[in-house]
C-alpha cells in the first residue's frame, strides 16, 4: 500500500477513549471502587441528555473552564459550549467546496474499521494518541490518576497487539509524579514492541514548563530506552497549555492558536532549556501544533538568545542549530499553505505526516494527496515527510 515504495507512517493518529467503556477488565482491582463511581458520574451526564466530556465542557465530570464564548458576545450565562466542529469536513484546506466523508465513531475500539479507514487513506501505519489521558492530571488522587494510566496503557496495548505490523501506540507517563511515570515507561518499555515513543504535554501541571529539572529523569529514561519524547498539543483541558487562561474562554481563538501558542512554548522551553545539550541522544517531536509558525519561531529564538544569553544558560548555541542538528522533528498540517515555505526554510529532515484523524480536525482521507499533490516539493521531500522521517524518529518502526 505504501506510496511509491515509501512506507506512509501518520505520526499523529488517535483513540477517543472512554474510561467507562474500555477500562473495565483494565482498572487495578484496588481502584475499582473509584473506578465504578467515575463510570457512574458519566452515565448520569449521558441520562441527563448531555454529550459525554470527562473534561474542557460545561457538563465535564471533571471540573471544567469556560471554553465557548463566542467573541462579541459579552455574558452567556452558562448556556455555550465548546464546538463539535459541525463544519469542520469543509474546513480543510480552507476554501473547498465539497466536504469530505464523516468519520466513523467506531474506529476508537473496532481494529477492523479502523484498518480499513487506514487504508482509504492509504496510510501503512498509525501511531496512536490518546485524546484525553493525559488530563487525567486533573483528579486530586494521583493514586488513582496512576491506575487510570495503567489501564489505558493494557487496553490499548492490547488494541495494537491485534495488528501489531499497523498500529504503534504512545506511553503518558504522569508527569506531576515524575517516578511513576518513568516506572511505567520502564515497564510498557520492555514488554510490547508496539510502544514507540514517550507523551507528554506541551506544559507539565502546575504550570512547569518543559525546561523543569524535575521532568528530567523522564528525559532520562526516555534517551537510554531510544524512545523519542513526543510533545503533543491539546486545547484548554488539564494540563493547561499556556495561554489557556488569556483568551477569556473564546473558543475561536483557543482552538486556532492554543496549540500553536502552546507548541512555541514547548519548543522555547527545550531549546532554551538546553535539554537538547544535557541529553544528546534524546530525541523530541511536537505534534498538533501546526507547523508553519516554527520558521519564525526560530528566527526570534534566535534574536533572543543574542540579545539575552544570561537567560539561558544551558543553551551553547543557535536555537536553530540545535534544530538543524537532526534530532528534533515536527509535525505539520497536510493542508498548511506554507508547507513548501516551511521545507524550504528549514530543510525536509525534520517534517512529519500527521493527520489528527479521526478527530474533527482532519484533512482524513484525502491527506496524503494534499501532500503528493504539491508540485513545489521535490519526491525525495515527500519520501521523508510521509515516512522516511517518522522511521528515524522512532527506530521501533523500523520493525
Amino acid at each position: 500500500m505504501s506510496w511509491n515504495g515509501q512506507t506512509v507512517i501518520d505520526l499523529d493518529s488517535h483513540i477517543r477513549e472512554r474510561p467507562d467503556r474500555f477500562y473495565q477488565d483494565y482498572i487495578d482491582p484496588a481502584y475499582r471502587g473509584p473506578y465504578e463511581q467515575l463510570c457512574d458520574a458519566v452515565s448520569r451526564q449521558e441520562k441527563a441528555g448531555e454529550p459525554y466530556a470527562l473534561f474542557g465542557r460545561r457538563t465535564a465530570v471533571v471540573e471544567p473552564i469556560e471554553t465557548g464564548r463566542p467573541l462579541g458576545v459579552r455574558d452567556t450565562f452558562g448556556l455555550t459550549r465548546r464546538s463539535g466542529m459541525e463544519m469542520g469536513r469543509l474546513a480543510f484546506p480552507p476554501g473547498r467546496t465539497t466536504a469530505l466523508p464523516p468519520i466513523r465513531p467506531e474506529v476508537s475500539w473496532n481494529v477492523a474499521a479502523r484498518l480499513e479507514d487506514m487504508d482509504r487513506a492509504l496510510v501503512d501505519v498509525s501511531v496512536l494518541y490518546p485524546t484525553h489521558v493525559s488530563s487525567y492530571c486533573a483528579l486530586r488522587d494521583t493514586g488513582f490518576e496512576n491506575a487510570l494510566y495503567r489501564a489505558y496503557h493494557r487496553w490499548v496495548a492490547d488494541f495494537c497487539a491485534q495488528a501489531p505490523a499497523r498500529l504503534k501506540w504512545t506511553v503518558v507517563p504522569n508527569m506531576r509524579e515524575v517516578a511513576s511515570g518513568v516506572a511505567e515507561v520502564k515497564y510498557w518499555a520492555e514488554r510490547d514492541p508496539n510502544l514507540v515513543g514517550v507523551y507528554v504535554s506541551p506544559q507539565a501541571p502546575e504550570g512547569k514548563l518543559l525546561d523543569d529539572p524535575g521532568l528530567h529523569p523522564l528525559y532520562e529514561v526516555a534517551q537510554d530506552l531510544d524512545l523519542p519524547l513526543l510533545v503533543h498539543g491539546g486545547t484548554a483541558r488539564p494540563p493547561y497549555a499556556p495561554g489557556t487562561f488569556d483568551l477569556d474562554g473564546a473558543w475561536f481563538l483557543l482552538h486556532s492558536f492554543g496549540n500553536p501558542w502552546a507548541g512555541m512554548a514547548a519548543l522555547g522551553a527545550l531549546v532554551g532549556g538546553g535539554v537538547f545539550e544535557l541529553f544528546p541522544y534524546l530525541r523530541v517531536a511536537i505534534i498538533e501544533t501546526g507547523g508553519g509558525w516554527l520558521p519564525l519561531a526560530l528566527d526570534r529564538l534566535d534574536t533572543h538568545y543574542i540579545m539575552s544569553p544570561g537567560h539561558v544558560p544551558n543553551l551553547k548555541r543557535l536555537p536553530r542549530d540545535v534544530v538543524a542538528e537532526g534530532r528534533y522533528f515536527h509535525a505539520i498540517d497536510s493542508w498548511e499553505r506554507s508547507m513548501e515555505f516551511c521545507v524550504q526554510e528549514l530543510g525536509e529532515d525534520l517534517w512529519l505526516f500527521a493527520t489528527d484523524w479521526p478527530h474533527g480536525d482532519t484533512a482524513w482521507p484525502e491527506s496524503l494527496q494534499q501532500i503528493t499533490d504539491r508540485p513545489g516539493l521535490s519526491e525525495r521531500a515527500k519520501r521523508k515527510m510521509l515516512g522516511g522521517n517518522a522511521l528515524r524518529l522512532c527506530p521501533r518502526l523500523r520493525g
